[in-house]
């Protein structure tokens, strides 16, 4: 034992041994500081990349939800290019929905007035070198928003359409103070020849633009085309159902289709057999077969459903209804007679207020809307899936308060667009997408 004692002596007296004794004690806490310190650089750089592959999914998913893709399609297309540009041995599988966990990338989509964010954040266990440390959590997050770009008062959504929009022969358009835009990636999206007139704040067109017309006046100077397409902003709105049909019995076969003889009206008036001049027979709503409409009508406000048949204004009919909104269901068809005098509003409340012609997501029958300086339409004409509308409104000074959305649209006569309509569409608008910026 003496013996010991005296080496120990002698080590601590000789510097070397000095030296050896602190290096034993101290390289435990060297290694662990340097494990700490490298990974925090690897935790660090771990983050940054996650960062980074978040915000590129975050703008892909607002471009394409913006575009009008389903949250679904969203989902795989950003999840697919997050994992493609941050890869980890942690990384959940997205092809496999039974790996989805509290850790797995998630998306999430708000809207702000016409401004669409998407969100996306991912969180993953971050497995540290060395021993000693325990595992740890990374999460980020990023929220990137699309806002909106000028108002459209006409929008064709067919994708691939050649002349989507046609404005030619003699017409005259003014929509000064709104946009024209066709979502057709064809050469020839928005075609405007002949001794047409067209004024429009602009054009815009995922295609291109073919445009002979020796009056064209834009206020942006140029078209926009190669742009973005204009999802159909109102794709998720329900659509109404159809329910009894509305007798027409005894409303007079001089006013309307299948009014057979003259007497009780649907409950709304008796309809003489020998009508004075000026004499209006009062339809109340509901869900007709059909609707023709040859004389003085008065439409009470309410929805009135087109149940697979054809609303009708004849040459010499005169209609007018204030809150009326007409849904055209089960393959119904729309045929309105330039010289037939309309005047008819959309309701302002109500689940589809600011809409005066709706047909159904299915239907893909064409219309003819045909006006003139007499006549006018007030509200948004919705035909999503419309293989075409021919439409000539109102072509006065003051225009008219109305938007168009359908999958094709030819302007066939003079029509005027108001911009300042906010009231009387019930704040619906169609907004072109605008620029896409990460928010956090």
């Amino acid at each position: 034992m003496k013996e010991v004692f005296v080496v120990m002596k002698c080590l601590l007296k000789n510097e070397e041994g000095n030296f050896g004794i602190m290096t034993a004690i101290l390289l435990p806490v060297l290694l662990l500081a340097g494990s700490v310190a490298l990974n925090a650089t690897n935790a660090v750089n771990e983050a940054s990349k996650m960062q980074a592959a978040l915000d590129a999914a975050a703008i892909t998913a607002v471009r394409s939800y913006a575009e009008g893709a389903s949250e679904n399609a969203v989902l795989i297309e950003a999840s697919k290019l997050f994992l493609a540009n941050f890869q980890t041995h942690s990384a959940v599988d997205l092809n496999n929905s039974a790996n989805f966990n509290e850790n797995a990338f998630q998306l999430a989509y708000s809207q702000v007035g016409h401004e669409t964010m998407a969100t996306a954040s991912y969180a993953a266990e971050y497995d540290p070198f060395f021993w000693g440390l325990t595992p740890y959590r990374i999460s980020r997050r990023s929220v990137a928003a699309r806002v909106a770009d000028k108002e459209a008062c006409i929008l064709a959504l067919h994708p691939a359409a050649s002349r989507a929009i046609e404005v030619s022969g003699s017409s005259t358009v003014d929509t000064a103070n709104c946009t024209i835009t066709s979502n057709s990636d064809d050469s020839q999206s928005i075609y405007l020849s002949g001794t047409a007139t067209l004024k429009s704040e602009c054009l815009y067109a995922t295609g291109k633009v073919s445009a002979t017309l020796a009056n064209l006046e834009l206020a942006c100077g140029k078209a926009h085309e190669g742009v973005s397409r204009t999802p159909d902003p109102f794709r998720k709105k329900a659509m109404p159902t159809a329910g009894n049909w509305v007798s027409l019995s005894g409303c007079g076969q001089n006013f309307v289709g299948s009014g057979s003889g003259n007497g009780d009206c649907n409950g709304t008036g008796k309809t003489p057999n020998q009508v004075p001049d000026g004499y209006s027979v009062t339809l109340k709503p509901g869900t007709y077969a059909g609707l023709e409409i040859k004389g003085k009508i008065t439409l009470q406000a309410g929805n009135y459903v087109i149940d697979g048949g054809v609303l009708k204004f004849a040459s010499q009919s005169t209609v007018s209804g204030e809150g009326v909104t007409f849904f055209l269901l089960n393959g119904a068809e729309i045929d309105i007679h330039g010289g037939a005098n309309f005047h008819v509003t959309a309701a302002t409340s109500g689940p589809w207020a600011g809409f005066v012609i709706v047909a159904a997501r299915n239907n893909t029958e064409a219309a003819v809307i045909n006006g003139n300086s007499n006549s006018s339409l007030t509200g948004i004409i919705y035909m999503p899936a419309a293989r075409e509308i021919q439409y000539s409104g109102n072509g006065s000074t003051g225009g008219e308060c109305v938007r168009i959305i359908a999958q094709e649209i030819t302007m066939t006569g003079n029509s005027g667009f108001k911009f300042n309509c906010k009231a009387e569409l019930a704040n619906n608008q169609i907004m072109n997408p605008g620029a896409i910026r990460l928010v956090q």
